[in-house]
């Protein structure tokens, strides 16, 4: 998948922000891999059988420099 950095980029930058203490050099995404990932499918047309998984797109965003939305689970 050559161009699966690219399509990450352009769908997480639009929901990416600086971190506001400019403490950190990473961009703080408003999405969480699972999003990113259905988003993928639905709007640049990738087989979601083809795609890595939440947590390896999840990894590849961090290596990219983003920070994804961090879900809270439900207490028991």
């Amino acid at each position: 998948m050559p161009h699966l950095e690219a399509d990450l980029r352009s769908l997480v930058d639009t929901q990416a922000q600086a971190d506001p203490k400019f403490q950190s050099t990473f961009l703080y995404a408003r999405l969480s891999a699972r999003a990113v990932r259905a988003a993928l499918v639905s709007e640049t047309g990738y087989d979601a059988s083809d795609l890595p998984t939440r947590q390896t797109i999840g990894a590849i965003l961090n290596r990219l420099g983003y920070r994804l939305k961090k879900h809270k689970r439900p207490n028991p």
